[in-house]
């Protein structure tokens, strides 16, 4: 009975604030703009809100049934969906994330909790819940978003669970904070749209979980003009990937935005390098290709044929080169045949290399993975000095 009255009170308050814009606009990742699809999605019946909509009705003890509701209740103000998603907010206390969006998208409703989840996801449940509170946000972002940031720089953004909380994360900062923590690796992220495509092996291209297909969709919305996000969107949007059913289902209708551009991403050029010493590779967009990823933790493989790795293999423009392709520890180049970009491998991290170029010596080294991409431009030999 007390629960009864609580939720009472508590949902009397979101007809009370309906009126006041300041507290009635969502600030978390309901953006008018994405709001006014996501009803039109409705009005016109669209696949992805049918498939939403029976979820809502027909899986009560969904584990994202907070976030389910309060979706629901934020596109059609059916009260009914609101007072559910009150009162599931109450018996789950410990449900940071989900308890701060029906607070935010529902106004009024809500409480704030001190329990405590897994980093990164904590810092941007943490997030959620100052920002639902109508707290100022900023101090919590300077603590929390380096390590997240780090994280990501590190390889984690191949967790989509990670990646997906760090997705957020941005998007909550950018809309409450005007300010972009991207800004901080505009490299690292100009390429991660079309690093994370690459970096998935073969058979998850073609069957992604529901969490790798739902971070690509939120993914691309940080910048959809961005042309590695257009070559993400166009793999993303697919309509064998349409989740149909289980949890992502929610997810699926909030993100997947078919307005935004996309390109086919067979186009793309199988491979990518980036400056944390990662490479990630394919022979070409078929379920069998070869695949491959070095960094620094050593060499992932799939589906290569025996011994490709003591030889010259060719991934779209690239050609990587074994170091036990030097002879006495210097390498001639090949001539290169067009956009061909040459880059040794299984070198040493950090070795020395040298070359020249325009008449002049001159002295690099291998990354951190043992990789080393030649310049553009450069012929002749190739050493490792002793």
């Amino acid at each position: 009975m007390r629960r009864f009255w609580l939720v009472a009170f508590l949902f009397c308050a979101v007809s009370l604030q309906a009126d006041d814009p300041a507290s009635s606009s969502p600030h978390l990742l309901l953006t008018p703009l994405r709001l006014r699809r996501l009803q039109r999605d409705r009005e016109r019946q669209t696949v992805r809100w049918i498939n939403f909509q029976s979820r809502v009705r027909n899986v009560p003890n969904s584990p994202e049934r907070g976030f389910e509701l309060a979706l629901y209740y934020a596109v059609t103000h059916d009260p009914d969906r609101g007072r559910e998603a009150v009162e599931w907010s109450i018996a789950h206390p410990c449900e940071l994330r989900q308890s701060a969006l029906i607070r935010d998208w529902i106004p009024g409703a809500g409480h704030s909790s001190a329990c405590s989840s897994d980093a990164p996801l904590y810092q941007r449940d943490l997030l959620f819940q100052t920002i639902a509170a109508r707290q100022d946000p900023e101090s919590l972002y300077h603590t929390s978003w380096q390590a997240i940031l780090t994280s990501l720089q590190e390889g984690g953004f191949r967790d989509p669970k990670q990646l997906y909380a760090a997705i957020e994360f941005i998007d909550a900062v950018r809309t409450n904070l005007h300010t972009d923590p991207r800004e901080d690796d505009p490299a690292f992220f100009s390429k991660l749209p079309v690093e994370l495509l690459l970096s998935l092996k073969p058979q998850q291209v073609e069957h992604p979980d529901w969490l790798t297909h739902i971070a690509a969709l939120a993914l691309v919305t940080l910048d959809p003009n961005l042309p590695a996000s257009q070559y993400l969107q166009g793999w993303a949007m697919e309509n064998s990937q349409m989740i149909r059913e289980g949890p992502g289902v929610a997810y699926e209708f909030l993100w997947a935005n078919p307005y935004l551009p996309g390109i086919g991403y067979q186009n793309l050029d199988p491979w990518i390098y980036d400056a944390h010493g990662r490479l990630f590779a394919r022979t070409d967009w078929s379920t069998n290709a070869c695949w491959i990823g070095i960094s620094k933790t050593g060499v992932e493989e799939q589906n290569c044929p025996s011994g490709w790795q003591n030889r010259v293999s060719d991934f779209g423009t690239l050609a990587l080169i074994p170091a036990n392709q030097l002879d006495q520890n210097c390498l001639e180049l090949p001539a290169a045949k067009g956009r061909q970009v040459f880059m040794l491998w299984n070198l040493q991290p950090n070795q020395p290399v040298s070359y020249s170029y325009l008449q002049k010596q001159i002295r690099d080294k291998a990354d951190i993975s043992g990789l080393w991409r030649v310049p553009d431009g450069v012929q002749g030999k190739v050493c490792l000095p002793r």
